[in-house]
């Protein structure tokens, strides 16, 4: 492999003169990709101007550049912003791309036998946890794997709290974390496979399920209720701040946090080396369909090639990007050393550099997450956020909470699923 890959890294294109823009809406790694697309760059000749949009859904600033008539070459968004221009007919069809065998099916967006998306990176998410500071806590050995329930949660933080650990757990408030990455583990979580998170928010959608009935809303929220219980930020819960709550966990002076993966670039930087993080299953009280094992996970950050308002060698330059990261050693220690991001790509073979992506990645190879849907409209985390944060901070109680989910749902028009 290493040969070709060095053949394919000294043999790129000649694209002197071709201009091409990416869009990118991972804000923490937006140093590492301009210096890729000059990297690149010097290699073929083209400049890639990488712009990046910090907050936000990406959806907006997508139909904006869709309506001015200049949308960027290479788009990466969330796999609902790919679906929508998918359906407006915008995006280029990839399966053609030797990386497409080697994972692009697998995480990519397929449609009608066609491949429409370059999957960024696998994200996953659930309880980062810091070992080190638990066991020195606890003056004792602990493994993630003894705490699977709310009452094995709940039994921790109180020893936790008796060995002067006050608050063992941080929770955000923006409302990505909160309805984007907590409240979704409700419709991943209804089976191991894709189609029934699809079948289930349709149901939500067509009025025939009711999101209080679930057993998983229940399970989840319940566990939910006892991290706001045993919050460092539940005084005022809605004033989090994040980059303290990656200070506090990398530090030692919580156990545990809400989030996923990519929060390794600020935890990283309050990290001693030798202390042991990872990332572990929501601990819940029902245990069907593996909720106790496995993660959540999925390319969570998917790149189209805008086929509308680029030329056929913007285009070519664009995949030869792609194609750079996904098939040179140089473009993959992008991905993995530089970003810190576990790549969709099985021909990878760069280890995950810290110990939240060795979790996702480890679960990746086993077999062990569930997917994320694909049909979320793309206001779903900031509207249902929103209901969330009111949750946290204590303006409605679940019942209230519920009844917003509910009606939020009701009003969405979905397509049947395949």
């Amino acid at each position: 492999a290493s040969t070709s890959q060095a053949q394919a890294q000294a043999k790129r294109t000649d694209y002197s003169g071709v201009k091409i823009e990416m869009l990118n809406t991972k804000s923490e790694i937006e140093d590492q990709l301009e210096a890729a697309a000059k990297e690149w760059g010097g290699l073929t000749g083209a400049t890639l101007n990488v712009y990046t949009i910090g907050s936000g859904a990406p959806s907006t600033e997508i139909s904006a550049r869709y309506a001015a008539g200049n949308a960027p070459a290479l788009i990466m968004g969330d796999i609902q912003d790919i679906v929508t221009c998918v359906k407006s007919d915008y995006a280029r069809d990839l399966k053609d791309q030797s990386w497409a065998k080697n994972g692009g099916l697998t995480y990519g967006y397929n449609k009608d036998g066609n491949l429409y998306s370059f999957p960024f990176c696998i994200e996953g998410r659930g309880l980062l946890y810091n070992k080190t500071a638990i066991e020195k806590t606890l003056g004792r050995d602990w493994d993630p794997s003894e705490t699977k329930s709310m009452d094995d949660l709940k039994k921790l933080f109180d020893e936790l709290v008796k060995g002067g650990m006050e608050t063992p757990v941080a929770l955000n408030q923006e409302d990505w974390s909160l309805g984007g990455h907590y409240l979704t583990l409700v419709y991943e979580q209804q089976g191991e496979k894709l189609e029934d998170g699809e079948k289930y928010i349709r149901a939500l959608a067509d009025g025939s399920e009711k999101i209080e009935d679930n057993a998983r809303f229940k399970s989840l929220f319940d566990t939910f209720d006892l991290l706001m219980q045993y919050n460092s930020n539940k005084e005022d819960p809605l004033a989090a701040d994040y980059a303290s709550n990656a200070a506090d966990l990398a530090e030692g002076d919580i156990a545990f946090w809400f989030n996923g993966n990519w929060a390794w670039a600020e935890t990283s930087e309050y990290y001693e080396d030798g202390t042991e993080l990872g990332i572990m299953p929501v601990p819940q009280n029902d245990a069907d369909n593996h909720a106790q094992e496995w993660l959540a996970g999925s390319a969570s950050k998917h790149v189209m090639v805008d086929t509308k308002n680029n030329d056929e060698k913007q285009q070519a330059a664009a995949l030869d990007f792609l194609d750079w990261l996904a098939n040179t050693k140089e473009g993959n220690q992008v991905l993995v050393n530089k970003c810190s991001l576990v790549p969709a790509f099985t021909n990878i073979k760069e280890q995950a550099t810290n110990g939240f992506a060795k979790s996702i990645q480890q679960a990746a190879s086993e077999g062990k997450l569930f997917p994320g849907i694909l049909d979320y409209p793309g206001d779903q985390w900031s509207t249902l956020g929103a209901s969330m944060q009111k949750y946290l901070g204590g303006k409605i109680d679940r019942a209230e909470l519920a009844k917003e989910i509910d009606a939020y749902w009701a009003k969405q028009k979905l397509d049947p699923w395949n």
